[in-house]
């Protein structure tokens, strides 16, 4: 999926829904809320693999868009607002938009693309069974830190690290904690440098550039993906090396990336939907780690802040933009 479109998107008794009450629905209809932009459906990654395999909006599906335009706090207004329109299954991603699904509904099909760890946000006691009407794609594996900054640390071999974090997210301590373990372990100075808002931006910059950081560990945060072109920015203005969380932002100028290959994640999200609407249960449809991670790295920005990449680290690349 490309960058512009992923950023676009962004408790009780086990859940139990009818065999017959979804699948008899003539046109189902899938609300989507988004923290992001307002899009068509059609933009979105997941609602085209629901197209490949048979599905067409306005045919034999609809769907209903609610967006937050970046502002967390309408979340909860536009949830309740999603779900006054009884839609059949409501998908969403990130963690924040999954709390406030979470509690506006507990009887309509929750489908997560991207969120953190379900039961570190209460919304499932087991990740095999969901017990509640969440289910989707968590990526909150405690590996993935470790991983970014390993990679970070052979490219750039000394010097601390910044972490780039956002406080307000409903991960970040959760998060923060597998960083900081991660980089105990690998022996690293990890200096927090904090970040509340886009606004905020060029002071988190300010302080990383004032602990002398060599490096940046950005957090794969809601935040952190909406202005992923203003923080590439400032990594570029400032000559700054920095390990993204998403591969999709390293052909619009990020250095490397570690993550999820968000294709996978659209497939798998359509699938569940699909599921869902042919009489499948929520506690049938386990919560499921990514299983295809990719590195990508961006030679042109290298070249640009005057970084050469170990050959070593190109060759286990997925991506290399020359």
């Amino acid at each position: 999926m490309r960058r512009r479109e992923f950023i676009t998107f962004l408790g009780g008794a086990a859940f139990a829904w009818p065999s017959t009450g979804i699948a008899q629905t003539s046109m189902p209809v899938i609300g989507i809320l988004l923290l992001g932009r307002a899009a068509e459906p059609r933009d979105f990654g997941f609602v085209r693999e629901l197209i490949r395999i048979g599905y067409v909006d306005g045919r034999n599906i609809k769907f209903t868009v609610r967006a937050a335009d970046g502002a967390v706090n309408l979340l909860p207004q536009l949830a309740r607002e999603i779900v006054a329109t009884s839609p059949n299954i409501i998908v969403g991603s990130g963690s924040p938009v999954a709390l406030a699904l979470g509690a506006a509904t507990r009887n309509i099909p929750i489908v997560m693309s991207v969120m953190g760890d379900p039961i570190a946000l209460g919304l499932s006691n087991s990740m095999s069974r969901p017990d509640r009407n969440v289910t989707g794609f968590p990526n909150s594996s405690p590996s993935l830190a470790a991983k970014r900054l390993e990679l970070l640390r052979e490219l750039v071999p000394a010097g601390k690290i910044g972490y780039l974090w956002a406080p307000e997210s409903p991960m970040t301590q959760a998060r923060g904690e597998q960083a900081r373990m991660a980089a105990k372990t690998l022996g690293i100075e990890l200096v927090p440098v904090p970040l509340m808002s886009g606004g905020d931006i060029s002071d988190a910059f300010a302080l990383a550039e004032k602990e002398q950081v060599t490096a940046l560990l950005i957090e794969s945060d809601s935040l952190m993906l909406r202005i992923s072109a203003k923080i590439i920015d400032e990594c570029l203005l400032r000559a700054l090396p920095a390990m993204h969380a998403w591969p999709f932002e390293v052909p619009s100028g990020a250095l490397i990336a570690y993550g999820p290959a968000t294709a996978e994640n659209d497939q798998q999200t359509a699938s569940y939907i699909d599921r869902i609407l042919r009489g499948a249960n929520v506690a049938d449809l386990p919560f499921q780690e990514p299983t295809r991670i990719k590195l990508s790295i961006n030679l042109n920005t290298a070249r640009s802040i005057g970084i050469t990449v170990p050959p070593t680290l190109l060759v286990r690349a997925d991506e290399v933009i020359e």
